[in-house]
């Protein structure tokens, strides 16, 4: 029983110590980076610490809204040898509206003009070019909830495409 729970505790060390190949990444982040109503687009910014922790930050502009997003990430290895790698992140997203906005015809949904604030999840995918390509490119594609806390929808489901230049 010991060998066992010495084999496991040294897969899953190994499992969770993978450490990305890049540290900082920078470019745009397209679709839905807001989650439900707080779609968009913007500049995103993906930053590692402490092996595969990472923050990544997107600040965007939507046709009624001013946006900026933030997500904890953990971030594993799917595929080394080509550079893919699989991530979950929680954050949060705070912004402005424009003017008021009905969001759903069948639901209608209003936003009042001002300051919202919500609550994101996400589940993606990263793929590191470098190791492929040699390109300094990282493309990362995910998915997730978004909840409305304040002036916003009471829940709603969103994803993003990013295109990041790898700094170092």
């Amino acid at each position: 029983m010991k060998r066992v729970l010495v084999v496991l505790s040294i897969s899953m060390l190994t499992l969770f110590s993978y450490g990305q190949s890049y540290q900082t990444a920078i470019g745009l982040k397209g679709g839905n980076v807001g989650g439900g109503v707080a779609g968009g687009g913007g500049f995103n910014i993906k930053h590692f610490f402490a092996g595969s922790n990472a923050i990544e930050a997107t600040v965007g502009l939507g046709r009624y809204h001013f946006n900026a997003q933030a997500l904890y990430e953990w971030q594993h290895g799917l595929d080394e040898s080509i550079g893919l790698d699989w991530y979950v992140g929680l954050g949060g997203t705070v912004g402005s509206w424009r003017g008021t906005w009905t969001n759903h015809p069948v639901y209608g949904n209003t936003y009042s003009r001002g300051f919202y604030l919500g609550a994101n999840g996400a589940v993606g995918l990263d793929w590191n070019l470098e190791s492929v390509l040699n390109l300094p490119l990282d493309i990362a594609v995910d998915v997730g909830p978004y909840f409305g806390i304040i002036n916003s929808g009471a829940w709603g489901w969103g994803g993003g495409f990013a295109l990041r230049y790898i700094l170092q």
